[in-house]
Order: C-alpha cells, then sequence, then structure tokens
C-alpha cells in the first residue's frame, strides 16, 4: 500500500473524520521534519519516523489504532531519561489514553485516532522530535 491507498483505506473504515485526523497528522509531523511511510501488514498505517536512522515515534493504523514509542531504536534500549521524558509526558495529557501504563517500548492508546484531539497527537510528535534530537544528535 501507497500513502494514498492506506488514508483511502482509513476512510473506508472509519469515514471522513479519520481520514482528515490522518492527513492532518502527517502534515505536523512533515512540518517536524519526520518521515512518512505506508506500513505494510493486512491492516495497513501511517508509520511517523525522525532522524537519519528512522526512530519510530507514532504508528496508526487504518483502523484507527495510535500506537505511540518510547524506544525509538528497535535494537536498542532507549536512554532512561528519554523513556521516563516520554512517559511523563503521556501520563499528563488526558486526551492520550494508554491502554497500559508505564511504556517500555511502545504503547496502544484506547481511543481512534479521529477521537483524539489533533493537538494531542501533535504535541506528542514535538516531544518525541525533541527528545530524539538531545538524547541522539545534540550529546
Amino acid at each position: 500500500m501507497d500513502k494514498l491507498a492506506v488514508v483511502q483505506k482509513a476512510e473506508e473504515l472509519g469515514g471522513k473524520e479519520r481520514r482528515n485526523a490522518l492527513e492532518q497528522l502527517m502534515i505536523a509531523a512533515r512540518t517536524l521534519g519526520c518521515t512518512i511511510d505506508a506500513g505494510g501488514g493486512r491492516i495497513g498505517g501511517i508509520n511517523f519516523r525522525f532522524g537519519s536512522i528512522g526512530y519510530a515515534i507514532l504508528d496508526v493504523s487504518t483502523t484507527g489504532d495510535v500506537k505511540v514509542y518510547v524506544q525509538p531504536h528497535p535494537n536498542k534500549t532507549a536512554p532512561e531519561a528519554l523513556t521516563t521524558r516520554l512517559n511523563e509526558y503521556v501520563a499528563q495529557h488526558p486526551d492520550l489514553n494508554l491502554k497500559t501504563h508505564p511504556i517500555n517500548c511502545y504503547g496502544l492508546l484506547d481511543t481512534k485516532v479521529e477521537a483524539i484531539p489533533i493537538e494531542a497527537l501533535s504535541s506528542f510528535l514535538e516531544t518525541a522530535v525533541q527528545a530524539i534530537r538531545d538524547t541522539y544528535y545534540n550529546t
């Protein structure tokens, strides 16, 4: 699936609200310098990554599920300061309700993407990008 196919499938499964949420999130991510890729698998989705090796920040499936990451590199344990910073951020924002807390690698939000205010998700993107910059690029 390419990005357009993912967005169309998301609209088919969740209506215009889901499509609009995905599109707004994609614009916010691109503004921050993130890469946006179509995810594979049967469900499909959009993967939001940052940096030269594509640190994971957020995934949104066509079914509206949102996954947030505190371990942006798949083969390395994230520094405790990064994990703590992002876990605290999520815990302090009532619009970002996790199914389980704290997050060790990634956490699934219990609300569909279209029901989460775009400001809450774009603010998480900003915080994650800055945390990745501070941890991996500004050392």
